[in-house]
């Protein structure tokens, strides 16, 4: 068998220089859009404000500008913060003001909002852009890589990236609203107002959805392990007691809200993940064919 016919179908010969031109033009590509998308988040809401461009300028030197990402917060974000602490009991209880809310987020520098509205806009152009990175990525290495190779990208890329988004989608819906819900019952039972910075609000926040997302490739760690032989269903099911246990101390150390109930919330979560998980590697390694 000659040299060539050893090679991948699409592999091409090309200096490393080429390869390394071709990887920044595709990331290249992946920051346009991340970009695109982060300024869109600034521009005007549709029907705040007329479309001339010169209304639009004045409106932000009038303090009159309301760009998306403003609207985005307030109408998915702190409107989650508020349904949590409408949903403790005790709130009733707390009156700051004319405000009977126990819960509230301040800034405590003074260009405080502008980063918070930076970061959140970085987080959420980062988040439309993960897609188009990770296809510029496959496009990259396609050359590369085998046809069984390239199934078992496409097969576990997508489902990991599907996954990923469902964690976050959990970590925003479920686990973040939780962990709201239990810091403002604790508060509640010692008469404390809930005060959150800026900054440690979104630090926590953008840490539980990641962290959330990043717990859901589980499975799919498992899966891609069994399917290279790195690890059986055998090995998994003796050694679950050592890997709970290291998993748990992990959880405690990288936790976004480092509290023992938080802890066991993430605990119990990826006990769900890793039993998934299990059950994909008995199927995977009951079609491996056996020497």
């Amino acid at each position: 068998m000659s040299e060539g016919e050893n090679k991948p179908p699409f592999d091409r010969e090309l200096p490393f220089w080429e390869h390394i031109r071709e990887l920044g033009v595709r990331l290249r590509r992946a920051l346009i859009v991340f970009a695109i998308v982060f300024a869109a988040l600034w521009l005007p809401m549709p029907g705040v404000h007329s479309n001339n461009i010169v209304q639009i300028a004045i409106g932000f030197f009038t303090m009159k500008y309301n760009p998306i990402i403003a609207y985005i917060f307030k109408s998915y974000i702190l409107n989650q913060v508020i349904s949590s602490a409408k949903s403790v009991s005790c709130a009733s209880n707390y009156i700051i003001g004319n405000s009977t809310q126990p819960i509230g987020i301040i800034s405590t520098t003074v260009l405080g909002p502008f980063v918070f509205s930076v970061e959140l806009s970085m987080v959420i152009a980062l988040l439309v852009t993960i897609p188009v990175l990770i296809y510029e990525v496959y496009q990259y290495v396609k050359p590369a890589l085998y046809p069984h190779e390239l199934r078992a990208v496409r097969r576990y890329v997508w489902i990991a990236t599907v996954l990923f988004y469902i964690g976050m989608f959990i970590g925003y819906y479920f686990v973040f609203p939780a962990f709201l819900r239990i810091s403002l019952f604790w508060s509640c039972l010692f008469g404390f107002v809930h005060l959150l910075t800026t900054s440690g609000f979104l630090d926590t926040f953008i840490a539980t959805l990641f962290f959330a997302g990043f717990l859901f490739e589980t499975p799919v760690i498992m899966a891609l392990l069994t399917q290279v032989g790195f690890v059986t269903p055998d090995m998994l099911s003796r050694n679950r007691p050592y890997i709970y246990f290291g998993v748990l101390v992990a959880i405690a150390i990288v936790n976004p809200d480092p509290t023992l109930i938080s802890t066991l919330l993430w605990f119990i979560m990826f006990i769900v993940l890793f039993e998934a998980g299990y059950a994909w590697s008995r199927s995977i390694y009951k079609g491996i064919p056996k020497v």
